[in-house]
């Protein structure tokens, strides 16, 4: 609708209200009465009723929603990042240095593998499309799980990223060790820079979650929890199609015979498409439902 017609659509239903409440009042069993209730019933719905769902609006969803969401929430998202990549450094050192904490981290399995020169990356042909699906599933499991750990204020959320980066960095440093770290890297780097990217978005929602019920301001503590949580899960599932993507890769590209430096350099270039998807997206006038922070 046009600026002028919204004003004057805003006006009219007060007025209509106000009239409603008046006859209401004076003459409740009035026909007029039951014409004003009508009309501001169907001004009501047009004022308040969410549009209905479209391809359209999903396909907005998934790009100009999200993006403003993740550049709203780039504070958690840093936090979230720190929580897994920094436990994921001091695991590496201690799967490499460390023999005590190299056997606590590590399951004896991987380092029996390990020692005999090979990796459990290897994945056979026929196999290739149920791994792809395995994996991409279980991705999307840890990210729920990141997200669901900020109900306990938080602590659950940090809990996971921690735990999942100590033993992310703990394998590559046991791998390092015994020599197998080019064939680990190999495998991994084709989609492992989507993969923990979105597993730090997906603890950053979880921390926004938390932080809601830590720091709700001038909210009730439930008010606070319900608005955060909308917001999260929107931040959460927003990530779902580049687990998808991450998984094919890993189930299709990651373990197939295409040289080494092609796999090296695909991870990046996946990671700098999305980057640019998302600058692109979060150009001035660009679309989507709501600025950040308005819903």
């Amino acid at each position: 609708m046009p600026a002028a017609d919204l004003d004057d659509l805003g006006r009219t239903y007060r007025q209509v209200v106000s009239d409603l409440a008046i006859a209401r009042r004076d003459f409740p069993e009035d026909e007029l009465t039951a014409t004003l209730n009508a009309l501001a019933a169907r001004a009501h719905l047009r004022l308040y009723r969410a549009p209905p769902s479209t391809w359209r609006r999903l396909g907005a969803f998934f790009t100009t929603d999200f993006a403003r969401r993740l550049a709203a929430a780039r504070g958690y998202v840093a936090v979230a990042a720190a929580l897994l990549f920094l436990p994921g450094l001091l695991g590496f050192l201690a799967g490499l240095l460390d023999p005590t904490l190299r056997n606590a981290l590590v399951p004896g399995a991987m380092r029996e593998l390990m020692e005999r020169g090979r990796t459990w990356t290897e994945i056979e042909g026929p196999l290739r499309p149920l791994m792809a699906s395995v994996i991409f599933t279980n991705n999307i499991r840890i990210s729920f799980l990141a997200y669901a750990g900020g109900v306990l204020a938080g602590l659950g959320t940090v809990y996971v990223l921690v735990f999942n980066g100590l033993f992310l960095g703990a394998v590559f440093g046991a791998a390092a060790f015994y020599g197998v770290g080019g064939l680990l890297g190999d495998f991994v780097s084709a989609h492992g820079y989507l993969e923990l990217t979105c597993i730090a978005v997906a603890g950053a929602a979880g921390l926004r979650l938390g932080d809601g019920m830590l720091r709700p301001g001038l909210l009730r503590r439930r008010d606070a929890l319900v608005r955060g949580g909308r917001q999260s899960v929107e931040l959460l599932l927003g990530t779902t199609p580049v687990f998808v993507l991450a998984g094919l890769v890993e189930g299709f590209v990651s373990p197939s015979g295409l040289p080494t430096p092609y796999k090296v350099a695909l991870g990046p270039l996946l990671w700098l498409i999305w980057a640019a998807l998302i600058a692109w997206w979060l150009r001035p006038g660009s679309g989507g439902s709501a600025p950040p922070g308005r819903r």
